[in-house]
């Protein structure tokens, strides 16, 4: 018999009480000020994710259990430092898994993931220059590039944190800059397509994605883009003719997207459809960060806490205009996640943090 999941995170409100099955995201074992431990959690379903707490007592009675097991869990929900927290007063491993449902711990795309492909297959039908073309296809057309590529995600937790993420985050990169083609003179706009489409392919690599998101050991020791580099310079040996200048230039956009050697890339970009791929990529991330936070201000304070992703809090509060309900918030949320406090149990470097 299946179980059925009555609860999600996106249900659960400061000073109601949590009794549903989760899946351990991360889990670490602290000690207080006075030497006392006690066990700080992740806790992830379909809707997102929230942090957990078990205190002393309850932790010292607990079973043990780890990242990656499903557990019952009952508890209250509190407010800390502006976010949800959920005090947990019991946790109970779930020893079998065949009755679980998968799909419902799952984080995914909240947009239609074959239609995402389908638009960044229709921009690849556009590209004109016969070797960039090919190239595309040679990644795009391969199933189980198509696979890997639909269902990994952009990052662990700051943004486009689930499945799905990887392509939806890429398919607005591509979007914004062709837009921005129409703006500016002397850009080839194939060129900066193609940039936009191929910036982020190691990442297929760098993430495994499957109930949780984890990274690699390829890519705790290269990161997505070296990986990135050696999977289209790979691909491009494999077309005659293609030319050097090309392969020059399409690399050097995978290379330097994330503009700063401090922030990973190895080169800083030289021209400007570099430039722009690396200014997109970063606003994107901004923005899927920021939604993150907004989705998880369920008590509606007009601040953040303090945000890893942006080194400071951001403002929250909706924008006052003539006939608003005050409280209404933003009518749709894009991304399902969690915000960054100070101090979070993920420490991750400036590389990846878009």
């Amino acid at each position: 018999m299946e179980i059925s999941k009555k609860q999600f995170i996106s249900d659960l409100e400061v000073g109601g009480k949590a009794d549903t099955i989760f899946i351990v995201a991360n889990k670490h074992v602290r000690k207080k000020k006075d030497g006392k431990t006690y066990c700080a959690v992740t806790l992830q379903d379909r809707a997102g994710s929230i942090e957990g707490v078990l205190w002393t007592e309850v932790y010292c009675n607990t079973k043990d259990f780890a990242e990656g097991d499903f557990v019952l869990v009952r508890g209250d929900v509190k407010e800390y430092k502006g976010c949800r927290q959920l005090v947990i007063g019991s946790i109970i491993k779930i020893e079998s898994k065949e009755n679980i449902d998968y799909s419902d711990y799952i984080k995914t795309s909240g947009e239609n993931i074959d239609e995402m492909f389908k638009r960044i297959k229709k921009y690849i039908a556009g590209i004109e220059d016969p070797h960039l073309k090919k190239l595309l296809d040679l990644f795009f057309e391969d199933k189980k590039f198509e696979n890997d590529f639909k269902n990994s995600a952009a990052a662990v937790r700051y943004h486009h944190a689930f499945r799905g993420g990887l392509l939806e985050h890429t398919l607005s990169v591509t979007e914004i800059c062709d837009a921005v083609y129409r703006i500016y003179r002397n850009l080839d706009y194939d060129l900066l397509i193609s940039g936009a489409i191929l910036h982020d392919i190691g990442k297929i690599r760098e993430y495994r994605t499957k109930v949780t998101t984890e990274v690699t050991d390829e890519g705790r020791l290269l990161g997505h883009i070296i990986m990135g580099y050696g999977l289209v310079l790979e691909k491009i040996k494999e077309i005659d003719g293609f030319p050097a200048d090309l392969s020059e230039r399409l690399l050097h956009i995978v290379l330097s997207h994330h503009g700063q050697k401090e922030f990973g890339s190895p080169k800083r970009p030289r021209i400007p459809e570099a430039f722009i791929v690396y200014h997109v990529d970063y606003m994107d991330a901004d923005i899927g960060g920021y939604n993150i936070a907004m989705e998880e201000n369920k008590s509606g304070n007009d601040w953040s806490d303090y945000l890893r992703n942006f080194d400071r809090s951001v403002f929250l509060k909706k924008l006052d205009k003539p006939g608003d309900k005050k409280g209404d918030g933003i009518k749709s949320i894009k991304y399902d996640g969690q915000d960054d406090d100070k101090g979070t149990s993920i420490e991750k470097g400036q590389e990846e943090l878009f």
